[in-house]
């Protein structure tokens, strides 16, 4: 027929086919890779043991401790070394409990606020080392004791300030100043 040599169709289905392996084998690969780093985040996340800020009255108050404090906390113990949730003294408060330790009546540490901590630190230069720490971090009111520092991050009161205990005394160390 006129010179013109018609060529048979191609036979499309096993190209087809082809792809579809592809794109199945894709999305297998792509759900293993989400998988795993899933699963390599949460390995990484510290786990805290909320226990520890508990009020000696209430157990189980310390769940109500601010999330963000806990992360600078974590950042503490981690830039200074100190073990910071081996050593707290304080976290979480009620009423009554915060009445017992002669805490000021609007304290942070005070359930629902939650956004206060107290850290045993039994010698002065660990104790300056966290105070030091706990400004680079980010915490902007730091009280200094002699054997332990009260960190929070209450934002309704005054910020960049560090006092000493009794409370309103000259702190022993200012990382403010």
């Amino acid at each position: 027929m006129n010179g013109i040599r018609k060529e048979k169709p191609k036979n499309n289905v096993g190209v087809v086919q082809k792809k579809r392996e592809y794109i199945w084998f894709s999305i297998a690969l792509t759900s293993i890779v989400v998988v795993g780093c899933w699963i390599l985040l949460k390995k990484k996340q510290p786990k805290v043991d909320l226990k520890k800020f508990d009020s000696p009255d209430l157990p189980g108050s310390g769940v109500c401790m601010d999330k963000k404090l806990i992360k600078m906390l974590l950042q503490l113990q981690n830039k200074s070394g100190y073990p910071v949730f081996d050593n707290i003294n304080s976290g979480a408060r009620t009423a009554y409990w915060n009445k017992k330790v002669g805490g000021v009546s609007n304290s942070s540490h005070k359930i629902p606020t939650c956004k206060a901590v107290d850290i045993h630190t039994p010698t002065k230069s660990i104790r300056n080392k966290i105070v030091v720490i706990a400004k680079l971090v980010g915490f902007k009111r730091i009280g200094v004791g002699k054997t332990f520092v009260h960190l929070d991050n209450d934002h309704t009161k005054r910020q960049n300030i560090a006092w000493g205990y009794p409370s309103g005394a000259k702190p022993p160390i200012n990382p403010f100043i």
